[in-house]
């Protein structure tokens, strides 16, 4: 059975299988292949300034081309030296001539960062196991949070952060920590349309806290006057006094005393759970960058959400068998400063409030997509091993989670819409040891083809958008929209899954893997309610194209000279793994 690599491991190998399947610096169409050993394994060189990268590698098991194996190092007339994820991507930024310094040390800086704020993995493991395995849900969420987004090398970095402050709010230490508050004068509240206008208190609070909240209220002469607001602790500390100030100065917002209850991040960092509120989790923005990306909290994005979940709803009530294998969590209440002139686009409401997010009733235990991609000590997945048992079938296991993964995503796409479905956002209800139902969180970026929505009947959400003409969600082409799902669902969710599977040493395989997901696409389509050419579009672009779009991610961010609230990246093209499914 393989054994447990380490965080650093993984980051190298992520970081030259970006590096890779996005050719930067030639790295696959420069790069030099030797012959195969008899284990498979081959030697790559590539030319990088005065010297050789050097690195063995093998076929890549999920399409063509190859993976990272291991001995990565650069060799030149003097030395041979060894790399990790750091030197590995600087020699790639130094063969980039054209390279603006300011995004080549951004880039660096945010390698070194990850490096230097690696959690011990292997020192928490054995603990987390045991959590997990005792089926606790936030253990479930921790267990996710190791494998972050998968492929994606600088997912990891937090700018913004101190390694201290990764340890006490990031997913992975799993710590709790207790949530501030603040009072927000009424006049400067923005308010969900059904949220409750006494704010999230009652639904967070115990009794005695909501007790001491009211005094401390009333003895400030705040009660009738502001709402209480939770915020995340980093927050109140670094980024509230200073873009506050003046509704700190003049009492339009109060920083209580009042501390609780306790929290812990989920595998979102901005998310928190509550342990003593199962099934309830908050969003609170947080000024650090992940992804390339600020995670704060804005009210564009909140209202998308309310207009998301609207045509999620929608869709589900059209289709039985979406209705019978997807649940969504309700995340129509939320809260946040608001300008005095009430715009949804300005900054400073995205950085104060907060969102609550109630799963589904009813369901089994219900664990995140992405934590069945995660096996902190090898073998198979301990979240999985704690809804399943301990010898389970991963290759029926890996029908069922592929039946409702796809089943939802692709009769979505056949009505007009694709949800945000990747690992972090997708959790797999279990019962009697089986996936039964697939619930979605998240739906601020519902991806959407109006032209198909309104030719049958479902209603076009109105999205606010701040710039028509690049915006993700309303897309013009049906073709588009199927590329989210393969992205999303296949190229990310399901692979990482898939691949965790093959490395449990259980027998099943990555081929075994995409003749699993080629027939489930084609029982899926032949089944889905739905015009026939429409059917006929999705079946070409996942199974009869010989290259399928994959999510860039390297590329994009080495050409944004300025990054913004969205993830840089955009779709390349690379060999499609269903059609080699297919052929197998």
């Amino acid at each position: 059975m393989p054994g447990p690599t380490t965080l650093a491991d993984d980051l190298l190998a992520e970081l030259f299988d970006a590096l890779w399947i996005e050719d930067v610096a030639g790295f696959s169409s420069r790069g030099v292949l030797g012959a195969p050993d008899p284990d498979g394994t081959r030697d790559y060189a590539l030319a990088l300034g005065p010297g050789h990268l050097r690195a063995r590698v093998r076929p890549d098991g999920w399409r063509e081309g190859v993976r990272y194996a291991g001995a990565a190092r650069v060799e030149t007339a003097r030395e041979s030296r060894s790399l990790d994820a750091a030197g590995l991507l600087a020699l790639a930024l130094d063969a980039l001539p054209g390279l603006a310094p300011a995004i080549r040390e951004r880039t660096r800086d945010e390698m070194a960062g990850i490096l230097d704020d690696l959690p011990d993995r292997e020192a928490a493991a054995d603990a987390l196991v045991g959590q997990a395995l005792a089926g606790d849900p936030i253990a479930w969420e921790r267990i996710a949070a190791w494998r972050d987004r998968p492929f994606h090398p600088l997912a990891r970095a937090r700018q913004g952060f101190a390694r201290a402050d990764s340890l006490a709010y990031g997913a992975e230490a799993g710590r709790y920590f207790a949530l501030s508050w603040c009072a927000l004068a009424r006049d400067r509240l923005g308010i969900a349309p059904g949220a409750d206008p006494a704010g999230p208190a009652a639904a967070l609070l115990d009794a005695p806290q909501q007790a001491l909240l009211a005094r401390e209220m009333a003895a400030r002469g705040l009660h009738a006057s502001h709402v209480a607001l939770p915020l995340h602790p980093w927050q109140a500390e670094h980024a509230v006094p200073g873009r506050f100030a003046p509704e700190l100065r003049d009492g339009r917002l109060v920083i209580l005393d009042l501390r609780g209850p306790l929290a812990a991040a989920t595998s979102s960092l901005r998310t928190v759970a509550l342990p003593a509120r199962p099934g309830l989790h908050l969003k609170l923005p947080l000024d650090v960058r992940t992804l390339g990306v600020r995670r704060l909290l804005p009210p564009q994005s909140l209202h998308n959400g309310l207009h998301g979940a609207a045509l999620l709803a929608a869709g589900l009530a059209r289709d039985p068998v979406l209705a019978g294998s997807v649940g969504l969590a309700n995340e129509a209440a939320f809260w946040h400063f608001a300008e005095a002139d009430g715009g949804l686009y300005a900054e400073r409401p995205g950085l104060l409030g907060c969102s609550l997010r109630r799963l589904p009733a009813g369901d089994g235990p219900a664990v995140p997509l992405a934590s069945l991609a995660v096996a902190p000590r090898g073998g198979v997945p301990p979240a999985l091993r704690a809804v399943a048992g301990d010898a389970p079938d991963l290759g029926a296991l890996f029908a069922d989670i592929a039946g409702l993964v796809l089943g939802a995503i692709l009769r979505g796409a056949c009505l007009g819409f694709v949800p945000e479905l990747h690992g972090q956002n997708a959790l797999v209800a279990f019962a009697g040891g089986r996936p039964r139902r697939l619930i979605l969180r998240d739906h601020d970026t519902v991806r959407t083809a109006p032209d198909w929505l309104a030719g049958i009947g479902l209603p076009v959400p109105a999205y606010l958008v701040t710039d028509p003409l690049r915006n993700s969600l309303l897309l013009r082409r049906p073709e588009d929209l199927v590329a989210y799902a393969q992205t999303l669902a296949v190229d990310v969710a399901l692979r990482a899954v898939a691949e965790a599977f093959a490395a449990a040493g259980a027998g099943f395989t990555l081929a075994e893997a995409r003749r699993i997901l080629v027939a489930t696409v084609e029982r899926v389509l032949d089944e889905a309610e739905a015009p026939r050419e429409r059917r006929a579009l999705v079946a070409d672009c996942l199974l009869g194209r010989e290259t399928a779009p994959f999510k860039e991610v390297l590329t994009p961010l080495l050409a944004a000279a300025a990054l913004t609230t969205s993830m840089p990246s955009r779709l390349g093209r690379a060999p499609n793994p269903l059609v080699a499914g297919r052929r197998s």
